[in-house]
């Protein structure tokens, strides 16, 4: 009885001991899945830019909806053209944050938006970094002539016309001898001509590819160094190869002759001979290529 009870006992510790180590072992796998599953999420979020991608967008907003042209140096180009960028760059933010152009004063005679002069400044000095320094006053594009008012501080920006010509879609960022690369489609706009007309037929991919070019500055900070043709290309719609129906009928252009075109007949119907062949002579019609009649036709 006693050796029965130590048996019980035994198995019963035995069985105790095999839960508790099936349990262990379910955890282990539980926590395992999970730390892969952390894992994975991590290696999927540093590889998605997303993000990065689209900040950059509308970082690069007003540069890329005015098109200009490629620079080594941020110090050779017409200060302008950033300016330029930078105030519309400054209306795409409000506009893209949910506000509008109604929170600028208007001049009372043009009715032009009041754009103060630090928002051009602070987003000129994001682009290309503190050390990029602008001589505030009015100047001049191939599109409008910004009047800068002195005692308000800020330019006149006309608000009632468009001068966007594209669109960014930023496709990669790489990084290349210590810079950043930051590759840019243009996306045409589909209203930018002079009547403001929307265009149901402008592209809705890139049509040009440009490189943006950043180098680290002040604060580990990436700004705008250069702008350069990017070795990605917009893909060639393929043209389709020619059918045989096609080819013939090139060939027939080229040969002056019509292969759709029936048997050739003659000006009575009869259908004219093949080449190399002879027509037959007509009724007492002697023959003209120098043969000998034959006996039954000189008999006749």
């Amino acid at each position: 009885m006693a050796n029965y009870k130590e048996e019980h006992i035994r198995n019963s510790r035995r069985l105790a001991r095999q839960m508790v180590g099936a349990a262990a072992l379910l955890l282990a796998f539980i926590g395992l899945f999970t730390v892969l599953g952390w894992i994975v999420g991590l290696v999927r979020v540093a590889l998605d830019d997303s993000d990065l991608r689209l900040k950059y967008r509308d970082r690069l907003y007003g540069m890329v909806m005015l098109d200009p042209v490629a620079f080594d140096d941020v110090n050779t180009v017409d200060e302008g053209v950033f300016k330029q960028a930078a105030i519309w760059g400054t209306v795409y933010q409000v506009q893209n944050s949910g506000g509008s152009l109604d929170q600028y004063e208007r001049d009372p005679d043009t009715g032009s938006a009041l754009i103060p002069a630090l928002e051009i400044d602070t987003y000129i000095s994001n682009l290309l970094g503190p050390d990029y320094k602008i001589t505030e006053g009015t100047f001049s594009t191939e599109e409008f002539v910004y009047q800068y008012d002195e005692e308000k501080q800020a330019y006149l920006v006309p608000v009632t016309s468009s001068v966007a010509l594209y669109t960014p879609q930023v496709e990669k960022i790489s990084r290349k001898d210590g810079q950043r690369i930051v590759t840019v489609g243009y996306v045409p706009t589909t209203s930018n001509n002079a009547t403001g007309e929307l265009s149901l037929t402008a592209p809705t991919e890139p049509t040009k590819y440009m490189d943006y070019v950043f180098t680290r500055g002040e604060n580990r900070q990436w700004y705008l160094t250069a702008l350069r043709t990017s070795e990605m290309q917009v893909e060639a719609t393929p043209t389709p190869a020619p059918t045989d129906a096609s080819v013939d009928s090139l060939q027939n252009e080229e040969l002056g002759t019509d292969a759709a075109q029936p048997e050739q007949q003659s000006a009575e119907g009869e259908a004219l001979p093949e080449d190399g062949s002879d027509a037959a002579p007509a009724e007492g019609e002697q023959p003209t290529d120098g043969e000998q009649p034959t006996d039954e036709t000189a008999v006749g």
